[in-house]
């Protein structure tokens, strides 16, 4: 998407002149892995240019950044483009932390978001009154450019889907609909047609009769708007039919039912009928699939035959044949979609191979058109030859004339010199492929209008993948206009796939998620292929969102192939879920902001000249460690962040990296350096200042034998980093498709990581106390400032309620007597605890970071991810929470493959994981180097550890 947005800046602007002398750049890129201005990637340059390009992470770095202050003072706007992702888990605080410290004013896009961003825009609101700067406006534009068609694969042809098929009853009698379920002219023509089978001749429902509803119109026309207006009556009356009972239960099914039986498109039937292949074996011809008048969606149950040959062919064909071409197919797992392209193509290559050899006449005549291209070729090879020969008996009498020239002196020769310019440009001629094996437009999916226009810049880019030792088979699946799109895609192939299908040439892509947030490739049909956790309502509003390309289709189309209908339900029948932050106070992002602040604090005791003034640096950390995103309507927030960040910079003072005086100490830079990788980043620091590391490699150096990859210190490294770095769980099984092997075999207590060394276990232990130790501490201190009251007697899913003093008989005992004093003796006092929990007579000591987070009172919130705790046991035991050996397993064997196999990942998340991985620990080893000397064993060891997983990183794949 970088890329992308970099581009069309360039195309608009680039024209624009700056003066000689001048410094400025127009454009700027600054992503994690490289920074340029200009085109020219040197270090800094980017400060020079008018607009810069980059990422959440690279902003929130620049805006903290006491050295950057001076390109933050000269920022004039911010585009926050897809905003949504404010609500995502991973990343989500960082786009936060930049819409609180932009100095100035900004724009924040995004198509999918829930309630017309009310709540979202009430937050900026607040964040920028807070700031003191201009408030925030809020521009709703709820229409599409076009509207979006529903369709299920079933029985070998496309079935409509009407929205008011997904519905469900209960859900909406007591939600209504979702706020951005909409209808295209003709479902709303079908849902007033189908509820007046129900309902009858009710003269509320009558009038809405499209005959009657438009005859006040006197244009000829209608528009979209009133199309928009008639559907806005359709639903308040169908509404209203519910909350009357006029539509009952069992009108409701025959509602759903008469939908799903509406008669289909002419055009979808008249396609289907011209493209029957008969079937390609006994077991297509056996297999059974019902005729579509007998299908019910509500049956229908996820299916795999997405990753069948047949299937595939067959929906692409169908979409080819009604003009619905280009398409992107989307899946979540990079090996299906890897699996479903190479099964298109040789499914294309199998039936080509058929036409011209499939039956004795069709081979007989395959065979007389290759006689004759051969014969054609014969000749034209002789006549190469020939010419060949002509041209070299012509460079001799050259040669011999040019020498008796010079024999017999200046001038002389003239007339014998002979021109040898002739066939110089005559090309070998190419033999002939097989007739079978050349791109038929039948077998094909490419655009021959594309080609056309293109064909020149199609080769040249076929010809670079094919010297970049792209496989063969991505490069025929290209010539037959289909690709693949994913992150773990070389980008020399997936540029040239979007450069492809903008030009049109490629109308099939399968892609994961990659393409669902903005990237400018737009398309007639998104089909969506099995099912994900990963396909939400959000996703899939997204990824439908590619479908209809704004100036080309005025319909674009929606399929789901092999869906539970279940599923189905949910992504069109749902609302988008609220956008919402993660309530994540960070200590490594108060140590940040506290180094910002002591460098001004420092320029302004030393009377040097500040980029930007002290008030406004104040006014722009404030909302981060007062106005967080995340709401709760009974926790009190304002309380809990303030006592929060008092505690977290207690935290920050006990790791010796703060002062008493607030200024920053130790390893500050480090942390702050890897704050990506926190809580890892801290215990780091720990094993560094106590000497852990050191000793431990010193000591592993003496065992470690050449031959043996096991006993590396790389591999030793990695064994004790895996446990803090991107950590994960161990497979709750292992796939049943997993092959005995011989060779790379992963570590012996695979898929779980041995055991750190005692002294580094010690040190973990003695880290996570300490921090249960302040979060408790942290709890009883917000719990302290209210009363118990009557919401804190409620129990959180039931909503029931209890009485917070006894009942109406009084107390079961007289006032001064004996069992009164005991009884008082034996209370159990708490004030953090949950009334409910505390029952049990435990108080406000809590056992393990998972009692703290659950049973504690509700006006505060805590959430386990939030502690900076290392492989804390959420049950608390003594021992560390079992985990995941997939890193320290790659490091041995290599091979991306295996962690699906051996430890439950799969290629993707894989891929992914391992990148952040290398780069944690080039970071590392960067923040390492102002203070250890070159030899020092350890930075040596994370920097050949680094450079060995990026080896192992390229190659891993393959």
């Amino acid at each position: 998407l970088v890329n992308q947005v970099s581009a069309e800046i360039y195309a608009r602007f680039s024209s624009k002149t700056y003066p000689a002398h001048a410094k400025n750049e127009l454009l700027g890129v600054f992503l994690r892995e490289y920074n340029s201005a200009g085109g020219v990637m040197e270090a800094g340059k980017w400060r020079n240019c008018q607009v810069l390009v980059t990422i959440p992470h690279i902003l929130e770095m620049l805006l903290l950044s006491p050295s950057a202050q001076d390109w933050v003072k000269r920022l004039k706007w911010v585009v926050f483009d897809e905003v949504h992702c404010i609500g995502e888990q991973e990343g989500g605080d960082q786009w936060e932390h930049c819409m609180q410290l932009v100095p100035c004013p900004f724009i924040a896009l995004s198509a999918t978001v829930a309630g017309k961003g009310k709540d979202f825009h009430s937050w900026l609101e607040r964040v920028n009154q807070k700031k003191g700067n201009a408030p925030v406006e809020r521009v709703v534009h709820t229409e599409r450019w076009n509207d979006l068609y529903k369709y299920i694969w079933a029985g070998n042809e496309l079935m409509p889907l009407h929205p008011f098929c997904c519905l469900i009853e209960s859900s909406v009698r007591q939600h209504g609909l979702a706020s951005d379920l909409t209808l295209t002219p003709q479902e709303m023509v079908q849902l007033w047609s189908e509820v007046g089978k129900v309902v009858g001749a009710r003269k509320e429902w009558q009038c809405l009769s499209p005959k009657e509803f438009f005859s006040g119109h006197t244009r000829g026309f209608i528009t979209k708007l009133d199309a928009r207006e008639y559907e806005r009556k359709l639903k308040d009356v169908f509404m209203q039919f519910l909350k009357d009972n006029i539509i009952t239960s069992e009108g409701f099914g025959k509602l759903v039912t008469g939908l799903q039986r509406s008669p289909t498109d002419n055009t979808n039937q008249e396609a289907s009928a011209k493209f029957n292949p008969p079937p390609r074996g006994a077991a297509e011809a056996a297999e059974k699939t019902p005729a579509p008048e007998d299908l019910n969606f509500l049956k229908m149950n996820k299916g795999n035959s997405y990753l069948q040959a047949a299937t595939l062919f067959r929906l692409c064909r169908s979409l080819d044949n009604v003009q619905n071409l280009p398409a992107i197919f989307f899946n979540f797992s990079r090996k299906e979609i890897e699996k479903m392209l190479q099964k298109l193509v040789q499914e294309l290559k199998d039936q080509q191979h058929n036409k011209y050899y499939g039956t004795e006449e069709a081979a007989w005549r395959s065979k007389k058109i290759m006689e004759k291209r051969m014969a054609d070729y014969n000749a034209a090879k002789k006549a190469y030859e020939e010419a060949q020969k002509m041209k070299a008996s012509k460079k001799q009498e050259s040669t011999a004339a040019r020498k008796e020239g010079e024999g017999e002196g200046r001038g002389a020769g003239k007339s014998e010199a002979v021109d040898v310019s002739e066939d110089m440009t005559m090309l070998p001629p190419e033999e002939p492929i097989d007739i079978a094996d050349e791109i038929d437009m039948e077998f094909s999916f490419h655009s021959p209008k594309a080609l056309g226009i293109w064909q020149e810049d199609v080769e040249e880019q076929l010809s670079q993948l094919k010297s970049k030792n792209t496989p063969g088979y991505l490069i025929d699946a290209l010539r037959r206009g289909i690709g693949m799109h994913h992150e773990g895609c070389k980008t020399g192939y997936r540029q040239t796939v979007e450069i492809l299908f903008r030009r049109g040439y490629l109308r099939v892509v399968f892609a994961t998620g990659t393409l669902a947030l903005g990237i400018n490739m737009p398309c007639r049909t998104t089909i969506f292929c099995g099912d994900s956790l990963e396909l939400n309502g959000l996703m899939f509003r997204q990824m439908s969102g590619r479908a209809g390309r704004r100036g080309f289709d005025l319909l674009g189309q929606v399929v789901f192939l092999d869906m539970a209908f279940l599923k189905v339900q949910r992504l069109i029948a749902s609302d988008l879920t609220s956008l919402t932050g993660e309530f994540k106070l960070s200590p490594t992002a108060l140590l940040r902001a506290l180094m910002e602040w002591e460098q001004v604090t420092l320029y302004e005791v030393q009377d040097k000249e500040m980029p930007r003034s002290k008030d406004e640096i104040a006014r722009c950390l404030v909302p981060m460690f007062s106005l967080p995103f995340f709401s709760s309507s009974i926790a009190d927030l304002e309380t809990q962040v303030r006592y929060q960040t008092r505690f977290l910079l207690e935290f920050l003072y006990r790791e010796g990296l703060v002062r008493a005086s607030g200024s920053v100490a130790g390893l500050a830079n480090m942390i702050t350096f890897m704050f990506e990788t926190e809580p890892a980043n801290f215990m780091l620091a720990r094993f560094l200042t106590n000497g852990l590391f050191h000793e431990y490699l010193t000591g592993q150096e003496k065992r470690a034998r050449k031959g043996d990859r096991r006993t590396h210190l790389t591999v030793k490294l990695t064994s004790v980093l895996a446990w803090f770095l991107y950590p994960r769980r161990l497979p709750h099984n292992i796939p049943k498709d997993r092959a005995p092997r011989k060779k790379h075999l992963p570590s012996a207590k695979s898929p779980s990581l041995p055991p750190l060394p005692k002294p580094m276990l010690e040190a973990v232990k003695k880290y996570n106390e300490g921090v249960h130790e302040l979060f408790q501490e942290l709890a009883w201190c917000v719990g302290s400032t209210t009363k118990f009251s009557d919401a804190d007697l409620v129990l959180p899913l039931s909503g029931r309620s209890f009485r917070a003093s006894w009942d109406p008989r009084g107390q079961p005992f007289q006032k001064g007597s004996p069992f009164q004093e005991k009884f008082i003796q034996h209370i159990v006092r708490y004030r953090a605890r949950s009334p409910f929990s505390a029952i049990a007579g435990i108080g406000d000591n809590f056992s393990s970071p998972s009692d703290l987070a659950s049973s504690t009172r509700n006006v505060m919130h805590l959430d386990v991810t939030s502690f900076p705790a290392v492989a804390a046991s959420a049950l608390g035991e003594e021992s560390l929470e079992p985990t995941n050996s997939w890193m320290l397993d790659f490091m041995i064997h290599g091979k991306i493959r295996y962690l699906w196999e051996d430890n439950g990942i799969n290629a993707t998340q894989a891929w992914k994981l391992i990148g952040d991985f290398k780069e944690a620990v080039k970071k590392a080893a960067t923040a390492l180097k102002p203070w250890c000397p070159p030899d020092d064993i350890v930075l040596k060891t994370f920097e050949e550890l680094g450079d060995e997983i990026h080896k192992y990183h390229m190659e891993g794949s393959k």
